[in-house]
């Protein structure tokens, strides 16, 4: 049939919406497009073109907005209500959008695969070699100042603790209500890489995965703008760094347990240059509940690591088992793994697990390639050298892919990546020619995003400062649920409730609930700072030199006696109160971090017009925000585990990292 005659399966006529023909059965004429809901209008057929034509499309959605309706930012915990299948109970939960018995599923396979196949393999191709203290700390030298000033508590009254490197404080240690912040602030010294948490839903230890910016220190390094290759494009030689895994306890009732202080519970050192992006396994392989007393180790779990001599590797970790009380952590030294792969001519760039045992990295040209370790031949069985063929591996790109996530648990199959074109690009591993679509082009590059599982969408940030929001059905259009006051960096969602994390590089770390939002498109959403973090250099070395202030006479008036008979009488002038504050010469000398929280939930709105007069509006021409890279939000993970969905990380660029449980306990009734 000549292609002018086929006929299309989406009409419009005039006044009376769209009508769908029946589609050609014979010829298997198919659609991949769906009508655009700007030119219907209302609700319900901007639900269905969103999510779907039938009610077991819309259900999943309208129980999500139900459910959480009472989360406008932060999680709520509702403490001693554990069923996860009651839709009227609130609080965390797997999503809707999940089949039943699917989760589980995987997670038995991946299990009975570890148990009789995987941990052997792993066992028979690890070289380890376990470091003294003194050994490790080659490995964990980095650039950092030994000594970081940070300033933290209410706003009247703050206070200045001199953070030394690799040590940690409460972070209400400043606030003379301590107890109502759970978490602790950590200096590593150092920009942090990466931060993400292991997927473990038993047990009351919670672990901590941290990769902070390493190089080599023989003193041989090229200054930063005199790098004879490009960094993102070329590998590293092999040099001495580590990967850091922290543990943290929890209270009966799933909270982050200030009463015990965090363990470094594990210290992964290799000669393999940096680590530059950690993946955690999103399903557990070994079931804590089972454990004996005659085992002598704790599996941690699968770690997918792209380091910087342009290998992938995935470790198997675990650690010794301790009496109580004792806190050593230890220090394992990695020369060898069981799956271990370069790309020919080009180096990975990002990496994403696809399932419990499916791996996807992408790669500086533009490919993609996935790997499944139950496949024959993936892992090695030995130490000798194996570089495994990847059952994918498709030209995805044309150019360089900045970020590449998955739409697992609820669907594995779809792919979607970023690229330095400005371009997002949706992909059906199971058809990934014929089924493939883009996304509206940015004119920034987009060094961030995420799979939201509660509204079906990728969430990234968009040149505007705004976050937006792909969906599955409508990747091509974009829905906004967020705005910032500066460019986005790092973004970070939840299986287990539908709370977005945002930072960006003024330091800001927010957080809202979008589902309302991409319900509802009328709803103005609320979002609420965490906390705001700040980094100056030494006051000698800034562009902008402070303005010394010096106390003058007051000059007299004639109603000068009647002045000072108010002083005497108790009523002081505001020119006498605002008396300048005397700042140490040892503060100013050296670098400060200023974290300021306790901000209260706005509705900012997401437009801004040419006359709004909002800091750091870019539609009137003020272009985009520079502020010190010290200050950016490097690193931003949720907690995967249902028990402990309230649990955040956030890593910053000065080398701090926050982890707190900020979720809002429900007082019981």
């Amino acid at each position: 049939m000549p292609a002018e005659h086929v006929p299309s399966p989406i009409t419009f006529a005039k006044g009376s919406g769209i009508k769908l023909r029946n589609v050609d059965a014979e010829n298997k004429l198919r659609t991949r497009g769906v009508p655009d809901f700007d030119k219907i209008g209302g609700h319900e057929p901007r639900l269905k073109n969103l999510f779907g034509p039938d009610g077991q499309h819309l259900r999943p959605v309208l129980a999500s907005r139900d459910h959480w309706s009472s989360q406008e930012t932060f999680p709520i915990k509702k403490p001693g209500r554990g069923d996860s299948t009651n839709v009227d109970l609130g609080g965390l939960r797997r999503s809707f959008f999940e089949n039943e018995g699917t989760r589980e599923k995987e997670s038995k396979v991946l299990k009975q695969w570890y148990k009789h196949t995987g941990k052997a393999v792993f066992e028979a191709a690890q070289a380890t070699k376990e470091f003294s203290e003194d050994e490790a700390k080659e490995y964990m030298l980095n650039d950092g100042p030994e000594s970081l000033n940070v300033l933290t508590g209410p706003v009247n009254s703050p206070q200045v603790t001199a953070l030394g490197k690799s040590t940690y404080m409460h972070v209400g240690q400043s606030f003379p209500d301590k107890d109502s912040r759970r978490g602790w602030l950590f200096n590593f010294g150092s920009r942090i890489q990466d931060a993400q948490w292991v997927t473990k839903e038993d047990g009351r230890t919670q672990y901590v995965g941290v990769a902070v910016e390493q190089h080599p220190m023989d003193g041989n390094r090229p200054k930063p703008m005199e790098i004879p290759k490009a960094p993102a494009f070329s590998a590293t030689e092999p040099f001495r760094a580590s990967i850091q895994i922290w543990a943290f306890e929890a209270t009966e009732e799933g909270e982050l347990d200030t009463s015990k202080e965090p363990r470094l519970e594990l210290v992964v050192c290799a000669n393999w240059g940096a680590p530059k992006q950690l993946r955690w396994c999103p399903v557990a392989a070994t079931d804590t509940k089972v454990d004996s007393d005659d085992e002598i180790e704790t599996h941690i779990g699968m770690l997918a690591v792209i380091w910087s001599d342009g290998r992938v590797r995935i470790l198997d970790l675990c650690s010794p088992k301790r009496q109580a009380g004792q806190a050593q952590p230890t220090y394992l030294h990695f020369s060898h793994t069981a799956f271990e792969v370069s790309i020919p001519q080009t180096v990975p760039s990002c990496l994403q697990w696809l399932s419990g045992t499916t791996l996807a990295v992408a790669t500086a040209a533009g490919t993609v390639a996935i790997w499944t370790l139950t496949r024959p031949g993936t892992l090695s069985p030995s130490l000798q050298p194996h570089n495994p063929r990847p059952w994918f591996y498709h030209q995805l790109a044309d150019t360089f892919i900045l970020t590449i996530s998955s739409a697992w648990p609820s669907n594995p199959h779809y792919l979607s990546i970023s690229t330095a074109d400005g371009f997002a690009r949706l992909f059906d591993l199971r058809s990934p020619t014929a089924d493939t679509t883009a996304s509206i082009r940015g004119r920034t590059l987009c060094l961030t995003q995420a799979w939201h599982e509660h509204t079906q969408s990728f969430v990234m940030p968009d040149e505007h400062y705004i976050l937006r929001h792909t969906p599955l059905r409508r990747y091509y259009h974009n829905l906004y649920s967020m705005r910032l006051d500066n460019s986005i960096t790092r973004v970070a969602t939840s299986p287990v409730h539908p709370g977005v994390l945002v930072g960006g590089t003024d330091g800001d770390v927010q957080t809202s609930n979008p589902v309302m939002r991409i319900a509802n498109y009328k709803v103005v959403p609320w979002q609420q700072k965490w906390f705001v973090h700040e980094w100056r250099s030494e006051v000698t070395k800034l562009m902008v030199k402070p303005v010394a202030t010096t106390n003058t006479p007051k000059e007299r008036s004639v109603d000068g006696e009647k002045e000072e008979e108010e002083e005497e009488e108790g009523h002081v002038s505001v020119a006498t109160a605002a008396t300048a504050a005397v700042v140490p010469e040892d503060i100013l000398k050296q670098p400060l971090v200023r974290v300021s929280e306790g901000y209260k939930a706005v509705q900012q709105g997401i437009a801004s017009s040419a006359v709004s007069k909002r800091k750091g509006n870019p539609e009137i021409g003020r272009s985009i925000s520079i502020f010190e890279e010290r200050s950016a939000v490097t690193a931003l993970a949720w907690n995967p585990n249902l028990r402990y969905g309230t649990w955040a990380v956030a890593g910053m660029g000065s080398g701090l990292l926050r982890v707190e449980d900020v979720g809002i306990v429900e007082k019981k009734k």
